[in-house]
């Protein structure tokens, strides 16, 4: 392609590019830049140009080239070397560690539901509240051994609850169409 070519192809689709660059950069002085680099590297490049493809396309795809190199020049960047004591990993749990959570909070929950009150009550203050079987016993107003049997029981009773919640649940999901 000769210089007159590229020129006549040039002259309807300058003043649009112009106009758009100056809407996207918003300082006049970057747009007619990246302008200038895009028109140096389609003239200096034109022999690249296809017969069968469209000029403004071709010249459009160049200015972006070059926004987007304007863009990335002016990108800050800050070595990690700098910052000597941040600990990059992610100590957050997993997606699936917190669905899994979840569904193991909802399987208590709905276990405790089915133990009696003197029950949840006991597994309360051993297992979660961190209470020693004799200050369970105090608190409640009984002996140690009776609150150390109701807390076996209890546990016996929740594993029972447990197991046929997760088995009814996995049945349940079984019937259901995926």
């Amino acid at each position: 392609m000769s210089g007159d070519s590229f020129m006549g192809l040039l002259a309807p689709n300058l003043r649009p590019l112009r106009m758009f660059l100056r809407a996207k950069l918003r300082i006049p002085d970057q747009a007619d830049d990246v302008l200038q680099q895009s028109l140096l590297h389609a003239f200096a490049h034109r022999d690249q140009l296809r017969l069968g493809s469209k000029f403004k396309s071709w010249l459009w795809t160049i200015a972006f080239n070059e926004m987007r190199m304007l863009f990335r020049a002016e990108r800050g960047t800050i070595s990690l070397d700098e910052f000597p004591n941040i600990d990059p990993s992610d100590r957050a749990p997993s997606s699936l560690a917190r669905v899994e959570q979840i569904e193991r909070r909802e399987w208590l929950h709905a276990g405790m539901a089915k133990l009696s009150d003197r029950d949840r009550t006991v597994l309360r203050m051993c297992d979660l509240d961190g209470l020693s079987i004799a200050e369970t016993a105090e608190a409640l107003a009984i002996s140690k051994a009776a609150a150390k049997s109701i807390h076996f029981r209890a546990r016996k009773r929740l594993a029972y609850a447990l197991t046929h919640y997760s088995t009814g649940k996995r049945k349940r999901n079984e019937c259901q169409p995926t």
